[in-house]
């Protein structure tokens, strides 16, 4: 009888355990698909019952957080958000992305060259500049991953426009084909003696409201009203020329510096449209296991241009990866407009 009680205690405890954690990953998912419902740039193009059906037959039997993998893929895709993610907040790794490309809501027939795409993200890949010939400054402006120092380099780019500066450098090259993204804070407090207005980008949600805007108040890049990287260096640099370098591996974050030019006079883009990732992305922490990561805006420039797919060069030249500025055809070719007018 002691033994059937004890079999009797262990297998209840078994099934209220079970049924916690069954509890669990469903809160988890509601929280996921109510919140995307609330934020997502796309929300109003998704049957919600239909796609949350969905995710809570695939998310059966999940025991975990990452055997909800495929629900949360479910969600993206439905979405058709190819910005979209869901990481792990444990070691912020990617736990479910967009898979469904043949229904992105971009069109892009450009092959896709990992090797290429693994020196554009090269995490060891740091910002440059140089003096070329004819008083021109050459940036190389990179992706600024999560674990670098953001104000150290930001300090980096300014203090290159400043020694540039006082070098008696008259244009100016921004390249930013090798920038996957990353820290727009860092990029911009860095360039923003380079910028010629005060507003530079706005973000604008699903009903065409103003999320977020990027301005330059004294020198200083603010975003969201936050000055998060003041520098006390601020070269004053009038009507600069500046040509822009973009690939189509300039994605996200430097899609968002590219845009921040759009529309200054005297600057000219050059190279290939980008990469597609021109929305704002939220980082909503779930039940402090993951974090969601989905669209919620657009970018627009200072002329409230929308940019609903790419970024666009006013002049197309291939891509290819050249480390020796002499040879580079892209670098080449804005010297040429640079020196010619």
């Amino acid at each position: 009888m002691k033994n059937i009680l004890i079999l009797l205690i262990i297998t209840s405890a078994n099934l209220i355990y079970g049924q916690s954690e069954k509890t669990h990953i469903a809160q988890i998912l509601d929280s996921v698909i109510s919140k995307s419902k609330e934020i997502s740039y796309y929300s109003e193009s998704v049957n919600w019952a239909s796609l949350s059906t969905e995710m809570h037959s695939s998310a059966k039997g999940a025991r975990n957080v990452n055997e909800l993998k495929p629900a949360f893929e479910i969600l993206l895709n439905g979405l058709r958000d190819h910005h979209g993610q869901i990481r792990k907040l444990s070691d912020y790794s990617i736990l479910a992305s967009f898979t469904d490309h043949q229904n992105s809501r971009k069109t892009d027939d450009r092959a896709f060259d990992s090797e290429i795409w693994g020196i554009v993200n090269d995490i060891e890949s740091r910002f440059e500049y140089a003096t070329l010939p004819n008083n021109i400054g050459y940036l190389r402006v990179v992706g600024v991953g999560p674990n670098i120092d953001g104000q150290k380099e930001a300090e980096r780019i300014r203090s290159a426009i400043e020694e540039l500066n006082r070098n008696n450098v008259t244009d100016w090259i921004l390249d930013l084909r090798y920038n996957g993204g990353g820290n727009i804070n860092v990029m911009l407090a860095g360039l923003a003696p380079l910028l010629d207005a005060e507003k530079i980008v706005s973000i604008q949600n699903k009903n065409g409201d103003t999320q977020i805007t990027a301005e330059i108040k004294k020198g200083d890049f603010w975003y969201a009203e936050n000055n998060v990287f003041p520098i006390k260096s601020k070269p004053v640099i009038r009507n600069p020329k500046i040509a822009i370098l973009t690939s189509r591996w300039t994605s996200s974050s430097g899609e968002f510096v590219a845009v921040a030019f759009k529309g200054q006079k005297r600057v000219k883009f050059f190279g290939e449209k980008t990469g597609g990732y021109t929305t704002n992305n939220s980082w909503e922490i779930i039940n402090n296991e993951i974090a969601l990561i989905i669209s919620t805006g657009i970018y627009c420039d200072r002329n409230g241009n929308k940019y609903k797919e790419y970024v666009m060069p006013d002049k197309e030249i291939p891509f290819e990866v050249e480390f020796d500025k002499e040879k580079d055809n892209g670098i080449i070719e804005v010297v040429n407009w640079l020196k010619s007018e």
